[in-house]
């Protein structure tokens, strides 16, 4: 998976919320102002390398593989949210800003997320303010690689996580090696 950071986020995003185009416009009354002509063309010359974004006419339009990154809607959105956390711990407000989604589809998402343990919310100390930021556990990253296993991958991964319970049950001797050799030729099979 390519690696993006919070200023590769911004400029994607940008895009993503201007129907997948940006232009000079657009970055002008953008939060990426800041960046200045040098670096705003540094980065843009950097997305363009990585095939996250290409020129289109006097705009640039975000290619297909930066919309796999965080905005496919194919992708379960639990997964969305958690990858997006990969890049950086973020404020509710900010994950329903940058997944352009439901709001309260994405509230409702965090929250299971968190429940599962896949996330937990933080506080910090941000302007003289106390707020609540999403942050990433460890549960959550494994899960995103589970995702990220092809299927051969996760299927073998299951197979051996099967061997493991069926190894810890009651059951006669016999059984379990009957079972453990039908698992074996299954994962044989798949390589």
């Amino acid at each position: 998976m390519i690696k993006i950071d919070q200023i590769d986020l911004a400029f994607l995003h940008l895009a993503f919320s201007n129907n997948g185009k940006f232009d000079e416009q657009d970055l002008v009354k953008s939060e990426l102002a800041y960046l200045g002509v040098g670096r705003t063309l540094d980065r843009i010359a950097n997305l363009k390398e990585r095939n996250l974004i290409e020129l289109d006419g006097s705009s640039f339009r975000a290619t297909i593989l930066a919309q796999e990154l965080l905005w496919n809607k194919n992708e379960s959105l639990e997964t969305r949210i958690l990858k997006l956390l990969q890049i950086k711990s973020f404020e509710e407000s900010q994950i329903i800003r940058y997944l352009i989604d439901s709001p309260d589809l994405i509230r409702q998402k965090i929250e299971e997320a968190r429940k599962k343990g896949l996330l937990i919310f933080t506080t910090i100390k941000k302007d003289d303010k106390v707020i609540m930021v999403c942050e990433l556990t460890a549960d959550g990253n494994e899960f995103i690689r589970d995702q990220l296993l092809d299927i051969k991958s996760q299927l073998q991964k299951t197979l051996e996580s099967m061997s493991k319970k069926v190894q810890d049950t009651k059951a006669d001797d016999e059984k379990i090696k009957s079972i453990l050799q039908k698992i074996r030729e299954i994962s044989t099979e798949l390589d």
